[in-house]
């Protein structure tokens, strides 16, 4: 173990940490105005030094004498390939020598140097702005270099060195190597050239407008469009090679790039849709289950694509976790009210957008569960795009989902949320769950299962008679019957049955226990559109118990007095008859208070701000025609009186609806024929229609008087209905609320569709022509236009 106590620390680190604590404590004196330069450590360039034909001779004359010339020869050649070779040589009249005015030697000087002999330095022109580089330069502190490590090129070893900050720290003086004089000024002079060059940048700069900054923004965009859309293309033609365009394409996601500059909004949200588009293509319906193959030997084919799934995982695994935290800025907690910028709103959403598609295309691919516990918190969102794009799919996971697996959990994580918020819950967190296929359940499943197991039975006891062959012939055609019915992905009905039971227990823990805890909420709603639609899988334990309470919801009492609306009321009497009618005669109870709920708010229905309720009043009718057998004939013949007067002022579709389910009811009790017969109502009574009893209204009284209003309606359909159920006809053989669809015309739509007028063919226009009414004087214009000359003179 190491041992425990500081931690140690660099030189550097400590000085810069003494450093920052006296300059914010003000005891730091900044060095800004020095004329000596710190000793600097300079990178030693590999610059080939230019050669004059003066020091040619006059170092000829040295050791021209002494050597051969093979040897003059050998040495002018290594001068040539190494110019440095002599550089090093002490001059003898090198201090009286006046030194040249430096200046920066380019590839092209060195060139012509060597190529010629006559390449002597000279002074330049720009001996002046030189001299005003110096003076300038001494007015400025000197930079401070750090030094690096050294590199190794192909003409030698190369120094490098960075800039830091100047400290006053003296621990750093000792580590700095001093250098001779020349080097110093070389350092100098070119510390100087890059701030004069950095000067003259800052003062070329020139302002940058709005249009030249779009313009910009439009280029960057058109390229990364390009980029995308070829990394994109690549990858889907060879998924198995070409998987590493992932990684720019992620990278384009991130909100800053590599060099710290941000990353545009449009650039992250074309990455986001582009990859989610390739993650559709190429991730397989299945989910990856990988293990530890290290110590197995596999096949080449194998191990490429064990490598494949496992790069594939690990880049969708970095996708989720970008989109997860781009769409969790519409996420707040508590008290925050800061207002988000409309770009970072945009870009969450389309992430949202992306999460979801996801979650559609492949519920059952790896991490779906873990997509869906970051879906479904925002079904509490203040934002309705953001719910209503959750709401969307989870319906569509709810009906294309074969297995169960990801409806339980999204059930699960939708119960949870309800434990959460409660009543600040939105209502549409709810509505979702009523395209749940728990209506689809096969009650009959275990007579289905007896009645399969007596026939295998049967086919073992005629297997024992076959011949060995015809035994192995049945062998492998089960084989066969077997692969065929996994390629179908067909699941065990037993294992389906499971999950739709937890589903089932689930959905109605949520409903309730709303009805329980808050009935006043703005989710009761919701909840009895479902227990309606869900009635006939509910236990018939609680039967009896969710009868009771919704009797107490809709209640006239005092307790209950003001509790509920019209339509919270008309929902409360829809939800129970569909609870007494899929209970049958399990539950004895009298439904005569829904009933008269129903009778009495349905009258306030209208094509005007109440039209919505159309659907709910039919519904509840449905429900009463379904047991019509168990109802009184006076309750029914008062039904059938306000559903034909609810006709009159309904929409269109509304009205042929509740006629069809008139007509249904007349079928179902021939005591309802004698509204079509007004002789046999008089002297019956009078019928009140403001009454809210059915039973005690007058119904016996009541005539279809609508009906000879309804067949001078202006909708065909409506004008038909109604005279076939004054001609005592059949009826369509559709439902009700089938009708009530078929014919919606809420969306500016004719339904079913009215074919167009016939064109007319314009007849071709007639040349205009004078007429004249008398004869003679027709006759006498004309001779005068015979005899009289009209020679008109212009002057």
């Amino acid at each position: 173990m190491a041992k425990k106590g500081k931690v140690k620390i660099s030189k550097v680190k400590r000085n810069n940490q003494t450093t920052n604590k006296m300059r914010k404590q003000g005891k730091l004196r900044l060095q800004r105005h020095r004329n000596k330069a710190q000793k600097q450590r300079q990178p030693t360039q590999t610059q080939e030094p230019i050669y004059s034909s003066d020091s040619d001779a006059a170092s000829g004359d040295e050791w021209a004498d002494m050597l051969d010339e093979e040897e003059q020869k050998y040495i002018l050649g290594r001068i040539a390939k190494q110019p440095n070779l002599l550089s090093n040589i002490p001059e003898e009249n090198k201090k009286e020598q006046k030194k040249p005015k430096k200046r920066k030697i380019t590839p092209e000087h060195t060139k012509n140097a060597l190529s010629s002999d006559s390449g002597a330095e000279t002074e330049t022109d720009n001996s002046d702005v030189e001299e005003k580089y110096e003076a300038e330069m001494a007015e400025r502190p000197a930079k401070k270099l750090r030094p690096l490590l050294p590199i190794k090129t192909k003409d030698g070893i190369l120094e490098r060195s960075e800039e830091c900050e100047d400290t006053d720290s003296d621990e750093e003086q000792p580590d700095e190597v001093p250098e001779p004089s020349e080097n110093k000024e070389e350092s100098q002079d070119s510390d100087s050239g890059m701030e004069v060059a950095g000067e003259e940048l800052e003062g070329t700069d020139e302002v940058v407008t709005a249009v030249q900054l779009l313009a910009a923004r439009r280029d960057k965009l058109k390229h990364e469009k390009l980029r995308i859309g070829a990394l994109c293309s690549s990858l889907l033609e060879n998924p198995e090679r070409k998987l590493k365009n992932l990684y720019p394409i992620l990278y384009l996601m991130d909100e800053h790039l590599k060099d710290g500059t941000p990353n545009l909004v449009s650039v992250r949200k074309l990455a986001s849709v582009s990859a989610a588009e390739v993650f559709r293509d190429i991730l397989p319906d299945y989910a990856i289950r990988h293990q530890d193959y290290s110590d197995v030997k596999l096949k080449k084919d194998t191990l490429a694509l064990y490598k494949y799934e496992k790069e594939l995982l690990e880049f969708y695994k970095r996708y989720l976790q970008r989109l997860e935290k781009a769409a969790s800025v519409m996420r707040r907690k508590k008290g925050d009210n800061r207002q988000l910028e409309e770009s970072e709103t945009s870009l969450a959403l389309v992430s949202l957008r992306c999460l979801c598609a996801l979650l559609q295309a492949r519920p059952q691919f790896n991490y779906a569960g873990n997509i869906a516990q970051t879906v479904l918190p925002y079904l509490a969102s203040r934002r309705a795009d953001a719910r209503d794009t959750v709401t969307q799919c989870c319906q569509q996971v709810f009906t294309d989902d074969n297995k169960g697996e990801i409806t339980l959990k999204i059930v699960k994580l939708i119960n949870h949320l309800v434990k959460k918020r409660g009543t600040r819950l939105h209502p549409g967190a709810l509505e979702c769950l009523l395209a749940l296929r728990i209506r689809d359940v096969d009650l009959d499943a275990e007579a289905d299962l007896k009645h399969k197991k007596k026939q295998e039975e049967k086919h073992k006891k005629r297997i024992v008679n076959l011949s060995k062959k015809e035994k192995k012939r049945a062998k492998k055609l089960k084989e066969v019957e077997r692969e065929l019915l996994e390629t179908e992905a067909r699941e065990d009905s037993e294992a389906r049955k499971k999950q739709l039971t937890e589903v089932t227990k689930t959905v109605f823990n949520i409903y309730f226990r709303i009805l329980k805890t808050a009935p006043n909420s703005q989710l009761l709603e919701a909840v009895l559109t479902g227990l309606a639609k869900f009635s006939h899988v509910i236990n018939v334990e609680y039967y009896s118990e969710l009868v009771s309470l919704l009797s107490r919801l809709c209640g006239d009492g005092e307790a209950s007095a003001g509790l509920l609306g019209r339509r919270a009321r008309l929902q409360c009497a829809r939800a129970a008859l569909a609870v007494l009618a899929a209970a049958g005669d399990a539950l004895n109870f009298d439904p005569a208070h829904f009933h008269a709920q129903l009778y009495a708010n349905a009258i306030n229905v209208h094509a005007g701000g109440t039209c919505s309720e159309a659907r709910i009043v039919l519904e509840a009718a449905c429900e009463v025609c379904a047991r019509a057998r168990r109802v009184s004939p006076l309750v029914l013949r008062a039904l059938a009186k306000r559903l034909a007067t609810l006709a009159l002022q309904a929409a269109p579709h509304a009205a042929l609806a509740a006629l069809h389910i008139v007509c249904n009811l007349m079928q179902s009790s021939s005591s309802l024929q004698s509204l079509l017969e007004p002789e046999d109502a008089s002297g019956a009574g009078r019928y009140d229609a403001q009454c809210g009893a059915p039973a005690q209204c007058g119904a016996q009284a009541a005539v279809l008087h609508e009906l000879a209003a309804l067949r001078r309606h202006y909708q065909p359909a409506l004008r038909q209905a109604a005279g076939t159920l004054l001609a005592r006809a059949a009826p369509l053989h559709k439902s009700p609320m089938h009708i009530y669809d078929e014919y919606d015309g809420s969306q500016m739509s004719f339904k079913p569709a009215i074919t167009p007028p016939a064109r007319v063919r314009q007849r071709p226009a007639q040349t205009a022509h004078s007429a004249w009414a008398q004869r003679d004087f027709k006759l006498h214009c004309e001779a005068v236009e015979d005899t009289v000359q009209l020679n008109i003179l212009f002057a």
